[in-house]
């Protein structure tokens, strides 16, 4: 004599596919995350390679007309966004070299605030050693998210990071800028 035991599992396969469709959105929503944290990167990294580039081309700048660069025609020693930049006209077949170096710097920083949010610089040239001179390349990155913090920062920035004399005019509670420092030397 066999006893037959039937066992009821009604739904429990549906049961099973729900908790794998639960498992596989939790999934998919990490992989979003994932690829818009990867997008925001991207535009960092791209802030980061213009500052660099635009350091660059102002030390070709200076490397190019070294009676402007010892005579400090080159430095930008104002706080972040505090002057205006003014198109300085050098187009006639001779320049002073401090008009070459006006013309040279206005347009550097037309560039620079067209290339970076908010973008400025602070330049000065080093006393210690003539031929070189520092520049900083400050920016604040766009906010991205609803409560106005700026979810690209990959670190907190203090006024460490920036020249005192740079960032002396944010008032309290502004957004402390990123600061990139380059060495220059002709």
């Amino acid at each position: 004599m066999s006893i037959s035991v039937r066992t009821h599992q009604i739904g429990a396969s549906l049961l099973e596919v729900l908790i794998a469709i639960l498992i596989m959105s939790f999934g998919l929503l990490a992989l979003a995350g994932l690829a818009a944290s990867s997008q925001q990167y991207v535009k960092l990294s791209q802030f980061q390679t213009i500052a660099s580039q635009l350091a660059t081309e102002y030390g070709e700048r200076m490397r190019s007309n070294v009676d402007g660069f010892t005579s400090n025609a080159y430095d930008k020693t104002s706080a972040y966004l505090v002057d205006s930049v003014g198109v300085a006209g050098c187009i006639a077949t001779e320049c002073s070299a401090a008009e070459m170096a006006a013309a040279d710097k206005a347009d550097w920083l037309a560039r620079l605030r067209t290339g970076l949010p908010s973008g400025d610089a602070y330049v000065l040239r080093d006393t210690a050693n003539p031929l070189a001179a520092d520049i900083w390349i400050l920016w604040t990155e766009p906010s991205l998210a609803n409560d106005g913090v700026s979810s690209l920062q990959a670190q907190t920035f203090s006024a460490d990071d920036c020249p005192a004399p740079a960032v002396a005019s944010l008032a309290s509670g502004q957004p402390m800028p990123r600061c990139s420092h380059f060495r220059i030397s002709l």
